[in-house]
């Protein structure tokens, strides 16, 4: 089946029928060590398999794994969706570095895109870690408040009770380096937040799918518009080295054998398909289809 080019790098977007989609990054090429992502990697396995996913996706020198921590934006004829909000500014980040107390330019990257925080109308996290939800809030006069004044923020309930659990147990340890504190309650509290079902519908075409195991309530976004489709497959898919062995889970997974399934269960089911996958941590212009390799996978651009 002959697939059309999906990611046009020039404008960092693309198009699923009448709806637009679009990056906006808040850092890049960030540098993390395979084994600090991967559980049982070494050196020699990083080496033999960066050839065949792409130097690109690797650090020069070290062959240290490069992440993006971005956002999509979809635009549709009714609604402008922000999906997952990335690690924010002026957050209290210390034991990663990259996230420590940035003054970075999402936002800006946002009105590079036409619209300003008050133009969007939900803002939908996958899952509620720290480097998804960053953007929720900003710091105002002291205060966390919540970046998207006019927006609904969509948890699914599933994982928003995990994590009000998780914090229950020990309210004096703050969980997710901080992230639930800072952006996560502030949300609840201004009653911007909405606790959906994990298959909720946004609007037509546009629906939440579960997607357990990274987290306990992890879920991806569907996206069907005209004969077109695609899914903003968040954490299911770290890096590119999952095409190629689709059986690693990452160490922050909190079920890695339910992560698994759910892992290999979306490329089996987008391979060889029309349906498109945009991962949360690839790089532009590493979006696309999903071919079978043997009994691994290549995404096709």
């Amino acid at each position: 089946m002959k697939k059309n080019t999906l990611w046009d790098a020039s404008n960092d977007s693309c198009n699923i029928g009448n709806s637009i989609i679009k990056r906006i990054v808040d850092l890049e090429h960030v540098s993390f060590a395979a084994d600090l992502i991967f559980p049982d990697v070494n050196p020699e396995t990083i080496k033999q398999l960066s050839n065949r996913v792409g130097l690109q996706h690797f650090s020069d020198n070290t062959l240290d794994l490069l992440l993006s921590f971005h956002s999509f934006l979809i635009q549709t004829k009714k609604y402008n969706i922000l999906v997952d909000t990335c690690c924010g500014n002026e957050k209290e980040r210390p034991t990663r570095p990259a996230w420590h107390q940035r003054n970075g330019p999402f936002l800006d990257n946002l009105a590079n895109a036409g619209l300003t925080p008050s133009d969007i109308d939900f803002v939908l996290c996958t899952h509620l870690h720290a480097d998804h939800v960053g953007w929720n809030t900003k710091l105002i006069g002291g205060k966390w408040t919540p970046t998207f004044p006019n927006a609904q923020y969509l948890f699914t309930q599933k994982e928003f009770e995990y994590w009000k659990a998780e914090d229950q147990k020990n309210p004096s340890e703050p969980i997710m380096y901080g992230s639930y504190n800072d952006s996560v309650l502030p949300v609840i509290k201004s009653g911007q937040a909405v606790l959906v079902e994990s298959d909720h519908q946004i609007d037509n075409g546009i629906q939440l799918e579960p997607a357990y195991g990274h987290t306990p309530g992890n879920i991806v976004v569907n996206i069907e518009s005209e004969s077109d489709q695609a899914i903003l497959c968040g954490d299911v898919i770290h890096h590119p080295l999952q095409l190629i062995k689709p059986k690693w889970s990452t160490n922050f997974c909190y079920d890695p054998e339910l992560s698994r399934q759910t892992r290999l269960n979306l490329l089996n089911r987008c391979a060889e398909t029309q349906t498109a996958i945009l991962p949360a941590h690839f790089h532009s212009p590493d979006y696309g289809y999903i071919e079978r390799d043997g009994d691994t996978y290549q995404l096709i651009k």
